[in-house]
């Protein structure tokens, strides 16, 4: 216990602390990250199984450590309090790898103090900021911690036992985030270099069952990746992957203060045990960063994936320390990774606190005041050579005194930085357009307090706002994240698809009688605005531009329309038709009341409505025509719908491809209304 005691006194104050923060969070803030978390979360508790389900479908999630630590905050009560919950359940979470820091620390460096210092490090580097967020990295980060304690123990004293407890660790961290399977090739690769291959055939034996299982998978048409499979495609190091590898370290470096990266680097350079483990994990995760940074990430430095550097860095940091060492020529190897580094970095500039790398929040600073990018670069040139001097002057002149300086200045700066990564991330309003502190659950969570929070209901996303895609993309964000019995989507495939593809959608169509494909049990969200279709049934409630539709069964359209934009336009010189179907059981021809509504693009002041035979003209308002049409059993009506005249129009809103791309239009249709009416025989 007096071993575990520090740590875990620690880890409780630092949560404690840090929970003060996290629990000021009231709203999401990176989707669709944060609502697929969420959504695994509430599955686990709704079909009580740890397997990966979204909209009631397996996906290949491979992260599933963290919603499994989370469904139990989120089996009950309403999301908010959930969200509540998790927020500080986060805080304790990612401060608990303070104790696998202080562990190794303490097996490297053999100081109580020291490793202190490096479990302190772990617990407040800013990145710690992520748990503010429903974000894997909260679970990964001492899972990855935890996994290199095990690494080490194995490596310095091999045996079946700590060799199966290695491979445990591993499988734990994988679950934990993907990305680390890259620790599957650094702990080999370091018993290699430590030249004690022979003593691990309990590992080798397990890495053999391993790589059967992966190819089992692969045969089965499946990545071993899940959902992560796309990221091995294509040239996995092209040229411009090694001045992104120095720019990430160089990030991590300024994120853990300078000073732990330029001392501990360099103490990494030497055989042993944990230098040749943690130097062969840093090399192979910022590869593997920096290779999907490149590829897949704009080139920019997304710290976000590679922070679980800093804690082997703050554990060389202690030993350095512990060893109180004369600086000599290593040193250069850290500084020359800074300097390359900065130089490589294109240290972007973002209004509000960014999830992917959060160490960016000094750039904005940096580059206004001391003449933009070169000025930013040569600043940070300057400060890491003055740094690296006054350590030198420090460990020549006042060695025990230094030890000391060196350890409180590391936890001052990055105590001051990750309260600096808060105060940014509290200014700005959230990525939702809302402060982050502010609840707007009582309002977000109509369809549980509608519907019941056990409840089914279908979404069926369509354009809330014209012309806004981002805005009504958020609209159905909030209308799932904040509604755990918002448990499926359904709509025409490719269009409106505002989350990605772990997000399972139902394909919708209709047959000539306006039957549909598919039918779920119990609710349907469905804008007023959507032109589409109509399910059939009774409105329930009508919130913010949206039915909340008690559907009749088996699911059938109304109505459906052919011929407009997806979302309303009509089409330049086209003709668009409305179509309206048979009412089930209707057995005579009977005449039925359409409506139809329209509003004129921006900077057109009047454009006639054609509804069959009658129209109207548009002016400032919206606009509509009513007509009769007659429907016969077995068939369906026609209403044929124009515009009269063209003129550019917003841009398509059915997917963030097309929402760039220019068009011109007549009128937007805005509603259509069938009326529940039945007329006269026709």
């Amino acid at each position: 216990m007096k071993r575990w005691g520090p740590p875990i006194a620690l880890w409780l104050v630092s949560g404690a602390v840090l929970s003060a923060f996290t629990s000021r969070v009231v709203d999401w803030f990176v989707m669709t990250d944060e609502l697929l978390y969420e959504r695994l979360a509430l599955s686990v508790d709704r079909l009580h199984s740890p397997v990966p389900h979204v909209h009631g479908a397996v996906v290949g999630s491979i992260n599933q450590l963290y919603p499994l630590l989370l469904a139990p905050f989120f089996a009950s009560g309403t999301v908010a309090s959930g969200l509540q919950r998790a927020h500080v359940l986060n805080a304790f979470v990612i401060t608990s790898a303070s104790i696998p820091a202080y562990l190794l620390a303490l097996r490297v460096s053999r100081t109580v103090w020291t490793s202190a210092v490096a479990a302190a490090l772990t617990a407040i580097v800013p990145w710690v900021a992520l748990s503010s967020f429903l974000l894997t990295e909260v679970a990964a980060y001492p899972a990855f911690v935890w996994a290199l304690l095990a690494f080490h123990v194995t490596l310095t004293k091999p045996s079946p036992r700590n060799d199966a407890l290695a491979g445990i660790a591993l499988i734990v961290a994988i679950v934990a985030r993907t990305q680390f399977v890259v620790l599957a090739l650094a702990l080999p690769v370091a018993i290699l270099l430590a030249g004690r291959w022979r003593a691990h055939r309990a590992l080798g034996a397990a890495y053999a069952v391993g790589l059967v299982l992966a190819l089992v998978v692969i045969a089965t048409g499946h990545s071993p990746l899940g959902t992560y499979g796309s990221t091995t495609s294509g040239n996995l190091l092209p040229a411009s992957v090694v001045p992104a590898f120095f720019a990430h370290l160089s990030v991590v470096a300024f994120g853990l203060g300078l000073v732990p990266f330029l001392v501990g680097g360099a103490w990494l350079v030497r055989r042993e045990p944990f230098a040749v483990l943690a130097s062969v994990t840093i090399v192979l995760l910022t590869l593997e960063v920096a290779s999907y940074d490149e590829r897949f990430g704009g080139g920019i430095v997304r710290d976000r994936y590679i922070f679980y550097l800093a804690p082997l860095l703050a554990v060389a940091f202690a030993a350095a320390l512990a060893a109180g060492e004369r600086p000599s020529w290593t040193l250069a190897v850290p500084f020359g990774v800074v300097v390359l580094g900065v130089a490589a970095n294109p240290m972007p500039v973002f209004d509000k606190f960014n999830v992917d790398t959060p160490v960016a929040i000094l750039n904005g600073y940096l580059r206004r005041e001391v003449g933009g990018l070169s000025g930013a670069r040569a600043a940070l040139i300057v400060l890491t050579l003055l740094a690296a001097v006054l350590v030198v002057e420090a460990l020549l002149l006042f060695r025990r005194a230094a030890v000391v300086a060196l350890a409180a200045c590391a936890l001052l700066l990055v105590t001051a930085e990750t309260g600096y990564a808060f105060v940014r991330l509290f200014r700005i309003n959230g990525t939702a357009g809302r402060p982050l502190t502010q609840d707007e659950s009582g309002v977000l969570s109509w369809i549980d307090r509608t519907a019941g929070r056990g409840a089914d209901v279908t979404l069926v996303p369509f354009p809330t706002i014209p012309g806004q895609y981002e805005a009504s993309g958020a609209f159905w964000w909030d209308a799932e994240f904040w509604n755990a019995s918002a448990s499926a989507s359904a709509g025409v495939p490719g269009e409106f698809e505002w989350t990605p593809s772990t997000f399972p959608k139902l394909a919708l169509r209709f047959d000539r009688d306006g039957g549909a494909n598919v039918t779920r049990p119990g609710l349907v969200v469905q804008a007023v605005a959507d032109t589409r279709f109509h399910i059939a049934g009774s409105v329930v409630t009508n919130n913010r531009g949206v039915f909340l539709v008690r559907p009749e069964q088996p699911w059938r359209a109304d109505w459906t329309t052919a011929g407009l934009y997806e979302d309303g336009w009509t089409k330049p010189g086209a003709v668009a038709h409305v179509r309206i179907y048979p009412y089930p059981g209707q057995d005579r021809p009977v005449l039925r009341q359409v409506s139809v509504y329209a509003f004129n693009p921006e900077g057109v002041s009047e454009r006639r409505l054609i509804v069959g035979g009658k129209s109207t003209v548009v002016r400032d308002n919206e606009a509509s025509v009513t007509t009769d049409v007659c429907v016969r059993p077995r068939s369906y009506g026609v209403v044929d719908v124009r515009a009269g005249g063209q003129s550019q129009i917003p841009s398509d809103l059915r997917s963030g491809a097309t929402v760039t791309e220019p068009r011109t239009g007549g009128l937007l249709i805005s509603r259509v209304y069938l009326s529940g009416q039945i007329g006269a025989p026709c």
